[in-house]
C-alpha cells in the first residue's frame, strides 16, 4: 500500500537543465512583480529573526498521465528528486515531507498544458495544507512554473536525480525571485552597458551599492543580467562577462539555486534568501507547518530477501509472496518486478507498492527467469536505494492429463489488427488436447486467457482483444507439451 499520503499575482516560470536540445531552447516567461510580502521583508530585516528550529513541511504530490493512464513519471524517479530537494533545503534548516500518497491524476489536457489550463489543474485537484507539486508531461514549454497563491508544476523530464528544478520552484513558491529579477524576456547585447533600469526595475550595480532596490533585492546574491540556461567555468562563475550602467564587468554566480546556471553548478540558497524562506514559512505559510514530530531516519541496511531463496525454482503455482526483511521505520516500499527475456529484447521492470515487507505476485509465467528488487521509503525519506536484483525461476504451471504432443507452427490473422478486433489463431496438432491461448503484454504480464479444447487435425480459435491499448503484445499457446509465442501488434 502506497502512503496516505485566487487567482495569481505574478506567474513565475523556470527551464533548467542538464536538457534535452528541444527543452534547453524555449523561453522563460516572468512577470517581473515583487511580492508584496518579500518586499516588506527586504525593507524590515529586523522584524524577522531566524528561528534554530527545523521547518517540517507537507507537500502533495500529483502525478499526471494521459486518458489513457500513459506517460506517468515512475514513482522512484520521484523520490530520487525529492531526495535531492531535501539534499538542497538541508542548510536552510527546511525538510518537505511526503504528506500523503502520490496521486495519479488521468488527464490529457492537463498533461501536456497551457498556464491557463495549468490553474485549472490546481484548482480542481489541490489539497489543503501542503505545497501542491504537479508532475506532468510538458509545462506550459517549461521545465517548472511556480503560483504564488496555488503550487508548483514540474515536467517530468526535468525531475532528473541531478535537477534542481524542483528546489527552484520550490523557492518562487516561498517567494524567491530570479537573481537576475527584471531581465526576464528582456533582450540585451551584454557586450555593452546595461540601461539603468530594465522592465522598470534599477539594473543592480556590480558594487552591489543599490542592492535592495535592484535586481532581486538581496545583497548576498550578486548582480546577475543572465536570463537564459548558462553553464559556469570552474570557478563557479558565468562564462559571459556583463557590464552594469556604469560600464563595469562581472560574472554571474552560478552556485545559486534561484539563477538559470545550469544543474551542474547551482546548489545554495544565499544566507539572507534562506532567512526569506524560513520567514515566509513562518509568517504569511504559517498554516503549513505541522505540529507532529518527525518520524525517525529510516535504517541504512538494504532490504534483504527471505522468501523465494536465492536462485529457487518455483513450481506449480501462477502466484507468489515475496518477502523480505523489514527496513527500521519504513513506512512503504517499492518492489520492481522483472521477467528475465528469452526473447532477445530488454523487458522493463513491473512496479509495485507495499506498507509490509512482503507482496503477493499473480499472473506469473511459468518456465521463466524472473529477478526482482526492494526499495524503502517513509514520508521523509526518499533517499534509499533498491537492493541488489534478487532471481528466482518458474516451473510448468499448465497440467493436463492427455497425451504431451509438440505444436507446430501457428498462424495469426489479422496481425497488426485493429483496436478491439480478434486475433484469429491456426494451426494443427496430431493428437486432441487442452489448450491455453494468452496474451501477454510486452513486459510479460497477461491480459487475456481463453482455455481451449483443441481437436486432432486443423483448429482455429479467435483471442478478443477488447479494451487493449494500441501497442506491442504477445500471444501465447501453451500446454504440457510445449509453449510457442507470436507477436501481435494492436493498432
Amino acid at each position: 500500500m502506497r502512503l496516505f499520503l485566487l487567482l495569481i499575482s505574478s506567474i513565475i516560470l523556470f527551464t533548467t537543465g542538464p536538457l534535452p536540445a528541444q527543452k534547453a531552447g524555449r523561453g522563460c516567461g516572468t512577470i517581473p512583480e515583487f511580492n508584496d510580502w518579500l518586499v516588506y521583508f527586504q525593507q524590515n530585516p529586523a522584524a524577522f529573526p531566524r528561528s534554530p528550529k527545523t521547518l517540517y513541511v507537507p507537500l502533495a504530490v500529483h502525478i499526471v498521465g494521459t486518458d489513457e493512464g500513459k506517460g506517468f513519471i515512475p514513482d522512484h524517479e520521484v523520490l530520487d528528486a525529492f531526495c535531492t530537494l531535501n539534499q538542497d533545503y538541508e542548510a536552510a534548516n527546511i525538510r518537505f515531507f511526503l504528506s500523503g500518497p502520490f496521486r495519479h491524476i488521468r488527464n490529457s489536457q492537463y498533461f501536456e498544458h497551457d498556464y491557463g489550463k495549468g490553474i485549472e489543474m490546481m484548482q480542481a485537484y489541490n489539497l489543503p495544507n501542503a505545497v501542491n507539486c504537479y508532475i506532468v508531461g510538458d509545462a506550459a514549454g517549461n521545465c517548472g512554473y511556480a503560483f504564488y497563491t496555488l503550487g508548483v508544476v514540474l515536467d517530468k523530464s526535468c525531475m532528473e536525480e541531478t535537477s534542481h528544478t524542483w528546489a527552484h520552484e520550490i523557492g518562487h513558491f516561498l517567494s524567491l525571485p530570479h537573481t537576475f529579477h527584471g531581465w526576464e524576456s528582456f533582450s540585451h547585447d551584454f557586450s555593452q552597458p546595461a540601461p539603468t533600469a530594465v522592465n522598470g526595475r534599477p539594473a543592480e550595480l556590480a558594487d552591489g551599492s543599490n542592492c535592495l532596490v535592484a535586481g532581486d533585492g538581496f545583497c548576498d546574491t550578486p548582480a546577475d543580467y543572465l536570463n537564459y540556461r548558462w553553464a559556469c567555468q570552474g570557478n563557479g562563475m558565468s562564462a559571459q562577462v556583463q557590464k552594469d550602467p556604469h560600464g563595469r564587468a562581472f560574472r554571474s554566480d552560478g552556485s545559486l539555486l534561484m539563477s538559470y546556471a545550469m544543474d551542474e553548478c547551482a546548489n545554495r540558497f544565499s544566507e539572507r534568501q534562506i532567512d526569506a524562506l524560513r520567514a515566509n514559512l513562518e509568517g504569511p505559510r504559517a498554516g503549513l507547518l505541522p505540529e507532529q514530530p518527525p518520524l525517525p531516519p529510516m535504517g541504512n541496511a538494504p532490504a534483504a530477501p527471505l522468501s523465494p531463496e536465492q536462485d529457487q525454482l518455483i513450481t506449480n503455482v501462477s502466484s507468489l509472496a515475496l518477502s523480505w526483511l523489514p527496513v527500521p521505520n519504513a513506512e512503504g516500499y517499492i518492489v520492481q518486478l522483472n521477467l528475465l527475456s528469452t526473447l532477445g529484447e530488454e523487458i522493463p521492470f513491473t512496479m509495485y507498492h507495499s506498507t509490509e515487507p512482503a507482496i503477493e505476485i499473480d499472473g506469473l509465467l511459468s518456465e521463466r527467469s524472473w529477478r526482482w528488487r526492494v526499495r524503502p521509503y517513509n514520508r521523509f525519506d526518499g533517499c534509499a536505494s533498491f537492493s541488489e536484483a534478487f532471481s528466482f525461476s518458474t516451473g510448468n504451471f499448465i497440467s493436463n492429463t492427455k497425451e504431451q504432443a509438440s505444436l507446430g507452427e501457428f498462424r495469426l490473422h489479422p496481425n497488426p489488427l485493429p483496436a478491439g478486433a480478434p486475433v484469429k489463431v491456426e494451426f494443427e496438432l496430431p493428437y486432441a488436447f487442452n489448450l491455453q491461448l494468452t496474451i501477454y503484454t510486452s513486459t510479460g504480464q497477461p491480459v487475456r486467457h481463453q482455455p481451449l479444447d483443441a481437436r486432432y487435425g486443423h483448429n482455429e480459435a479467435s483471442v478478443p482483444t477488447t479494451g487493449l491499448p494500441a501497442g506491442l503484445y504477445w500471444l501465447g499457446i501453451e500446454h504440457t507439451g510445449g509453449r510457442k509465442f507470436q507477436k501481435i501488434i494492436v493498432q
